[in-house]
């Protein structure tokens, strides 16, 4: 073979700087060494950065090691001579990857030192293993290594899958040629021929657990480029048993042979390259050998290998569609060369190259002239099938359905090559039209056929605008997976709930059986994120544009249309509104009931926002979360089913409600209650239940009573703490006088402690008490338990509402320093919006930041600062980020914020408070 010029180069670099040390022992002659090594991998690094093939720049590396290697084990031999050492035949052998002659800049060196002793090592041998060792690794190399007699080499192949898979890939660096040579011939006799079935098995058991371990998914947030689905180590795992019959570490030995076509071929080989280059890089980027891609250096790497925002894409989310692109296309091909040599898969060629394989063979059970089944799968009866009749392809995959079968890997890559077929006229053609259709309407199945559409890239073919999401990744807040997994995975989780009995989703699985025809739900999941592809914000707009065009194509009626559309455009709208609106408030239950109209909406509007939150992350549906859609489910259902005596039935409850709290509490409660009747606020009791009124009560005495035995209790609220473990929250209920920053007060005490708020709901008395009822949870977003919080808690409050010049930052500050907080892994931007088209009587301020201990007690001491109050708040913390919409009116004048340079003064205030806590520096 040729030698490249590169290593040419290296070879005249090495003996301009390398020949030079003579016979001196290597480790003397360190610095000479090292002084080559850094020059090359500088050159090396250009290279890559210049656009240099993954491949190409990890061979380079090997041949510079290998160039090393040959040097320092003749000076070392050369001075084992000198010294008077008999020599003994020794081989030096590369393994493993290095041994592939691939080699990424921090990637372990593994070497094997190969000898003929018997017995005791001699000096001689245990000289040359010293200096070879200790060079490398005072050259900064992470050294794998191995001193053995072909012998024992032999018999730990066999007792070791690992150790065999390394010396499968061994290569000759120096020494005795002949002794390497001889290993080679007895690892091929000994431990590869009657190995390999054996050898087979173990490869596939490890690349499922491998799979199981690594997350089960090509398309993880933050994938391990080796050891991860359709990563190296897949494609490597198929050159490992290709070799055990062949004898050769390449694909080339299952093209033409019906293993492998070669379009498949450049796919997984430009898939490698485009792995090797990446892993360099990212090794470059962090200075250290790791496989993770991390979410905070995808942008970094994405720009360093010349990437270019598109599409309204960022940097980082092209490089990961590529990534993405490539490993599933890896994946699919491993996967399915695996099920063939599994199912014995067998024509007169791959018999030829798998002899060894066990062939097994069901009986065949013929469905018409096109398809039989054989163990559980669809096979195609011709070759041609598709060709002559393209119907037969959706055909498959009801037949699929119907029948609980797989696509057999021959039917899988027959539909894959004939997806030409799948034309515009295709897509408007009635038979699969109407096949595509019955699938969708079968509750339950459809998320399994439509991952097998997708997994031959069918579905996308068929649906275009589902195709556009392929392996595409969205690095937004909480969508952090490919917008075509996260669709799939939530038609998987709407799906589940035919068969749940899981006591939070059997509520979602009686509306669900209820609904008659699930077709436009399926298709509204389908299609519900497909804007992204476009690059659209808001998102949900796009995606209705391409729901109604996927509704004419597919001769929906004129009802699915609007519902599907409805869906789609709205498919945040429930979550959204229940998280940051004030459920206790008419307008905001009229208003989704203007936008879904009737209740068969509303059901399937609830459905969807299940699945969407549980297909998005653990975060993006919280027990908190789920019982504010519930709520806002359950007032929205009762509106729709009588809108006339909606209001006047909420003005006859409070008036049973007054009497059932009178037949709760005893007699000499009486005024007490008459003057909480009258003086609380009208969202109080929309917002309370008889319960919760009767425990405010006992509060509202508790707190009297202090008031009037004086003393030190006289500006101490009274508090009350309930742990609501199924709803994942705890609520603090407090009672006191209305003050000046009073609700700044306590968001500071509950940073101190620290616990997340969730909601905080302050409701004025006409008398001058406050009741406030705040909602909070841990860091880990589980209910607050600990007594010792509680009481740290209250200490702080009271010490700051008797104190009015009371320093609440040291006390932050303290509490960031012991709190494990991370910050978001993806960046959230700050945006602060003020609303007077909403609400009929409150300005609404939205917040959206980045979350942070007393970010809550800036905004609030801020707005404190502008005279603003806050008698209503939805705060939503997730994931690091704050989410928060504030009622506020005027404190002059208890109105509406409506003069536009105090509104741009209130948002520049508020964003320097947030981004700077100025409040927090300024108190």
């Amino acid at each position: 073979m040729r030698m490249s010029r590169h290593h040419e180069q290296v070879l005249a670099h090495a003996e301009n700087r390398l020949a030079a040390t003579g016979s001196r022992r290597p480790t003397e002659a360190l610095p000479l060494y090292k002084k080559f090594l850094k020059l090359e991998e500088h050159r090396l690094r250009l290279k890559h950065q210049a656009g240099g093939g993954g491949r190409e720049i990890c061979a380079r590396r090997a041949e510079l090691v290998d160039i090393l290697l040959q040097y320092v084990f003749s000076a070392a031999a050369a001075a084992a001579r000198e010294n008077g050492r008999a020599e003994v035949p020794l081989a030096l052998i590369a393994l493993g990857g290095y041994g592939r002659g691939e080699l990424n800049p921090f990637s372990d060196i593994d070497v094997m030192l190969l000898h003929r002793q018997r017995d005791e090592i001699s000096p001689h041998l245990e000289e040359m293993v010293n200096q070879v060792l200790y060079l490398l690794w005072d050259s900064g190399f992470k050294v794998g290594h191995s001193t053995r007699s072909i012998k024992e080499a032999i018999a730990q192949a066999n007792r070791d899958m690992r150790t065999k898979t390394a010396l499968l890939e061994s290569r000759f660096l120096a020494g005795d040629r002949e002794l390497a040579r001889e290993f080679r011939e007895q690892f091929r006799s000994k431990c590869v021929g009657g190995h390999e079935r054996e050898y087979v098995e173990m490869r596939m058991q490890d690349q499922v657990a491998r799979h199981k371990k690594f997350g089960d998914s090509v398309y993880l947030q933050e994938p391990n480029l080796k050891s991860g689905c359709g990563g190296l180590r897949d494609y490597q795992n198929l050159l490992w048993i290709t070799y055990f019959k062949e004898g050769s570490l390449s694909t080339n030995q299952l093209v033409g042979k019906d293993w492998l076509s070669e379009s498949d071929q450049r796919r997984i080989e430009r898939a490698y390259d485009f792995l090797l280059r990446l892993r360099t890089d990212l090794h470059y980027a962090t200075g250290r050998a790791t496989d993770v891609l991390h979410i905070n250096l995808q942008e970094q790497i994405a720009k360093r290998l010349h990437y270019s925002p598109r599409n309204g894409q960022l940097r980082s989310e092209a490089l990961m569609r590529d990534y993405y692109d490539h490993t599933r296309n890896i994946l699919r091909v491993t996967e399915r060369i695996t099920e063939q040599f599994v199912g014995g898969y067998v024509t007169n060629k791959t018999h030829s190259l798998f002899s060894f394989l066990p062939l097994i063979r069901g009986d065949k059970t013929p469905i018409g002239d096109s398809f039989f089944v054989r163990t559980k799968q669809l096979h195609p009866a011709l070759r041609d099938i598709f060709r002559k009749d393209p119907e037969q392809m959706m055909r498959a995959f009801e037949l699929a359905l119907q029948r609980a079968l797989d696509l057999s890997p021959e039917l899988a890559d027959l539909l894959s090559r004939n997806l030409g077929q799948v034309t515009r006229t295709y897509q408007y053609a009635r038979g699969p039209r109407t096949i595509f259709k019955s699938i969708l309407s079968r509750k339950g199945k459809v998320g399994r056929i439509l991952r097998i559409m997708h997994r031959v890239d069918f579905l996308g073919r068929y649906i275009p605008e589902f195709g556009q999401l392929t392996c595409l990744v969205q690095h937004e807040f909480l969508h952090r997976y490919t917008a075509d997994e996260h669709t799939l995975v939530c038609i998987d989780k709407l799906d589940a709930l035919t068969e749940t009995n899981d006591p939070k989703l059997v509520a979602y699985r009686r509306i669900f059986e209820e609904l008659e025809d699930p077709l436009v739900l399926y298709l509204a999941l389908l299609l519900h994120d497909s804007g992204k592809a476009v690059g659209a914000r808001p998102h949900s707009e796009a995606s209705a544009l391409f729901a109604q065009r996927v509704a004419t194509r597919l001769q929906l009626s004129s009802e699915e249309r609007k519902s599907l559309t409805l869906l789609v455009d709205h498919h945040l709208t429930l979550s959204r509104i229940a998280q940051q609106r004030n459920l206790d408030d008419p307008a905001t239950v009229m208003e989704l009931a203007h936008i879904v109209k009737h209740q068969k909406n509303l059901n399937a509007l609830m459905l969807l926002t299940l699945a969407d939150g549980q297909g998005t992350s653990a975060e993006a549906w919280s027990d908190w979360k789920e019982s504010l859609v519930w709520q806002l489910f359950h007032e929205t259902s009762r509106y729709l089913a009588d809108r006339k005596s909606y209001d006047e039935q909420t003005r006859i409850e409070r008036q049973s409600l007054q009497t059932s709290v009178s037949e709760n509490l005893s007699p000499d409660y009486a005024e007490e209650i008459e003057a909480h009747f009258e003086f609380m606020p009208d969202h109080y009791f929309r917002a309370s239940d008889l319960p919760e009124i009767v425990e405010h009560l006992k509060l509202f005495r508790s707190f009297l009573e202090n008031v009037s035995t004086g003393g030190e209790l006289l500006l101490a609220p009274a508090i009350k703490w309930k742990v609501v473990p199924k709803q994942g929250h705890t609520v603090m209920i407090f009672c006191t006088w209305e003050r000046e920053r009073l609700l700044a007060k306590v968001a500071g005490s509950f940073s101190v402690v620290p616990l997340n708020i969730l909601s905080a709901d302050v409701f004025p008395r006409g008398d001058n008490a406050v009741l406030g009822v705040f909602r909070v949870c841990d860091a880990n977003a589980r209910p607050a338990t600990d007594p010792r919080d509680f009481k740290l808690m209250e200490q702080t409050l009271q010490r700051a509402l008797e104190d009015e010049s009371f320093d609440f930052l040291p006390l932050i500050e303290k509490a960031k320093c012991q709190s494990r907080r991370l910050a978001p892994a993806i960046e959230f931007p700050t945006r602060i919006a003020i609303d007077n088209k909403t609400h009929p009587t409150y300005t609404l301020i939205e917040i959206q930041a980045p979350d942070r201990l007393g970010l809550l007690y800036d905004v609030l001491s801020c707005l404190d600062c502008e005279n603003i109050l806050i008698p209503l708040s939805r705060i939503n913390t997730q994931a690091g980020a704050a989410i928060d919409t504030l009622y506020a009116v005027d404190g002059a004048n208890h109105a509406k914020i409506t003069d536009s340079h105090r509104i741009r003064m209130i948002q520049q205030h508020l964003k320097s408070a947030i981004l700077s806590g100025a409040a927090t520096k300024s108190q």
